[in-house]
């Protein structure tokens, strides 16, 4: 079990009704938060991880598939941050089912309309490069330090949670 908590605009484009008291998650990453963020290169709905503050996003126009698109994302980026197969399995289990809920930490907020201002600056980047690679801009964004994590890496803090440790 999963909650997506989405900002308001999320919703109002999703069309979706949060749920007002959602169950707690399963998995070790637990919660994300996703919002709808304009780029150069297209529109972006980013997921951010509320623990580790590890990003994925999909094209607004592959919303129709937003669930199985964000798994197939997460899997991804713990594939490419160096998480064993096997530990990827079992979270990728815990994004089942979804449930979407308001945002409930200012800090995570902050944090992701940081993260958003960066996709934006790698999508303009990319215009010089012909395309927009999401999985770099992913890579990218999780070996950046976070103040919210001390200054660690999103993709250190999120190893560490999958492996058990704080």
């Amino acid at each position: 079990m999963v909650t997506l908590r989405c900002t308001r605009k999320l919703y109002k484009f999703l069309e979706i009704v949060p749920v007002e008291t959602p169950e707690p998650p399963t998995g070790a990453l637990g919660d994300w938060y996703a919002n709808l963020v304009p780029t150069y290169a297209g529109d972006l709905i980013i997921f951010v991880n509320e623990l580790s503050l590890v990003t994925v996003a999909i094209p607004v126009w592959e919303s129709e598939n937003l669930i199985p698109l964000f798994r197939a994302r997460v899997e991804n980026l713990l594939l490419m941050i160096g998480v064993p197969k096997k530990v990827i399995d079992r979270e990728i289990r815990h994004l089942d089912p979804v449930q979407f809920a308001r945002t409930a930490s200012r800090s995570v907020l902050g944090s992701m309309n940081d993260i958003a201002w960066n996709y934006q600056i790698i999508s303009e980047e990319a215009e010089y490069v012909a395309h927009l690679s999401l999985s770099d801009a992913e890579l990218k964004l999780s070996q950046m330090p976070s103040g919210a994590l001390n200054y660690r890496f999103p993709s250190d803090v999120a190893k560490d949670l999958l492996a058990g440790k704080d």
